[in-house]
């Protein structure tokens, strides 16, 4: 497994090697990091690429850019502060028509989690932020202070799949009430009061995770950038996705098998029914990390990475 560090602020990236090999289709290519971070990814491509190869890091932590070093890459390579979602106006400004590879890691980094001033942690005490790009107004402490009791609930069963949503929401209500949420640790509280002490950890996870899901429209975001990747990607070009939850990795798995359908017409069919496989599943089950990396690497056990790739069908 590639080790791929920096010293700073320290990230380890997942599944490198599988990225690696099951992204790049042409060494001189166009490759897009969205998910960019500290450029671990990154790194690992260019040194695989050719000279004459693009790459494109796109990320909405521009503390994270700013930590990466361009002359470490020999290709060409355009770093953007901005949403992923964004992926079609950058490569317009960049006056790019089509990428060879993208490469989109869900996951949070490791040095965001750990920065109690950011709020993704239920394990530390910071303000209730939750956001990827602090420059976007809506924030967890927004969220957890206006939503009403039933869109409370609705957000944590929705994005954190925890049964005990409502009695959450119940008591988040009823703290407000008192004063305004603000910290983290307050929303610990109301965590902790409404769940079995011996469940308390897990439904921890599940409802931080549904806030941040909330406040940066993370569902949202994914679902618009799996409609349009294929009209950026050259024919052959791949997709590759890494996600750490089901909600993710559920929503990609069937837009890959939607779109992967192969139904030639038949007599009778009406053209709904009629399907052309607009990609190509690379990978039919996700890859999961091997036990060395996972044992070295706790994110790296719960990542699963799917790979499709655009057919000549796809016309757009």
């Amino acid at each position: 497994m590639s080790q791929i560090t920096q010293s700073r602020f320290r990230h380890t990236p997942v599944l490198v090697d599988e990225v690696c090999e099951l992204l790049i289709n042409d060494l001189s290519g166009v490759y897009v990091d969205g998910t960019f971070g500290l450029g671990g990814h990154t790194k690992a491509l260019s040194s695989l690429l050719n000279a004459d190869a693009t790459l494109i890091g796109i990320d909405q932590d521009q503390t994270a850019l700013a930590q990466f070093t361009p002359s470490l890459v020999q290709q060409t390579l355009h770093l953007v502060c901005t949403n992923f979602e964004n992926l079609k106006q950058i490569l317009g400004d960049l006056k790019i028509n089509k990428v060879h590879g993208i490469l989109l890691d869900l996951g949070l980094n490791s040095f965001s989690l750990d920065d109690p001033e950011r709020g993704f942690a239920f394990s530390l005490h910071g303000p209730l932020d939750m956001r990827f790009d602090r420059s976007n107004e809506l924030t967890a402490e927004i969220v957890v202070n206006t939503y009403s009791q039933e869109q409370l609930a609705d957000v944590i069963y929705r994005y954190g799949e925890e049964r005990n949503s409502r009695r959450i929401a119940r008591r988040i209500v009823e703290m407000r009430a008192q004063k305004r949420l603000t910290r983290s640790d307050e929303l610990k509280q109301a965590v902790a009061r409404s769940v079995d002490p011996r469940f308390r950890n897990k439904s921890l996870a599940r409802v931080f995770q549904a806030f941040r899901i909330e406040v940066n429209r993370e569902m949202e975001v994914l679902s618009s950038v799996l409609d349009s990747a294929i009209e950026l990607m050259v024919p052959g070009g791949r997709l590759a996705v890494i996600s750490y939850h089901s909600l993710e990795d559920r929503m990609v798995k069937m837009h890959f098998r939607e779109l992967s359908q192969d139904i030639p017409r038949q007599p009778g069919m009406v053209d709904e029914e009629v399907k052309v496989p607009l990609l190509k599943r690379i990978t039919t089950k996700p890859v999961v990390a091997l036990p060395g990396e996972a044992s070295v690497n706790p994110r790296a056990r719960s990542a699963k990475l799917r790979v499709a790739e655009r057919t000549t069908h796809a016309t757009k």
